[in-house]
């Protein structure tokens, strides 16, 4: 929700959240956030009735206070840091204050966390499709003859798989090269 198209009610909202932190009685009253979008009013108790009578007949006025509380919480909680370095330095000082307490179990956890956050241990989740983790060409060979269903690739199958991926890369490169001439003319 934006801000109130009516100004006197964007401040009399703005006043009563403000309100909402004050210290004492007198600053969380309904009449003083009144008084500082109504400055004319007199104080007192015709400033709470008007306050009252205001919040009674203008419902977008209490929306709007509960929209800038929430937009308050929001600015207040803590993003949440799941990058790999946080998660590895505070891996790290877990297993240094289990390695001084000697604790050898939990030396253990916090490496095998590390070397899991690092990709130094096999992930569960990995596909056995994944790329990642293949040491040669005829690695690639089998996971893409694995890729299209084929269950126990032969040697001469993970051959002609290589040829047709250099075919494949090969290509690409000529598709690459000709867009490449078409940006330069």
């Amino acid at each position: 929700m934006p801000a109130l198209s009516n100004p006197r009610y964007e401040r009399f909202a703005q006043a009563l959240f403000a309100g909402l932190a004050g210290e004492t009685r007198v600053d969380r009253a309904r009449s003083t956030a009144y008084l500082t979008a109504y400055p004319n009013c007199s104080n007192g108790n015709s400033a709470e009735a008007a306050a009252s009578r205001l919040l009674r007949r203008v419902k977008p006025i209490l929306e709007r206070v509960r929209e800038l509380q929430a937009e308050s919480m929001a600015r207040q909680q803590h993003s949440i840091d799941l990058s790999r370095d946080r998660v590895g330095r505070d891996l790290d000082l877990a297993f240094r204050t289990a390695k001084e307490q000697g604790n050898a179990s939990a030396m253990v956890s916090s490496a095998l966390g590390i070397a899991k956050v690092f990709h130094a241990v096999p992930n569960d989740q990995e596909s056995p499709f994944s790329f990642k983790n293949a040491q040669s060409m005829h690695d690639v060979g089998r996971k893409l003859l694995l890729t299209v269903g084929m269950q126990n690739p032969d040697d001469r199958s993970i051959e002609q798989a290589i040829e047709a991926n250099d075919t494949f890369v090969a290509r690409l490169g000529q598709i690459a090269a000709s867009q490449s001439t078409i940006d330069a003319t």
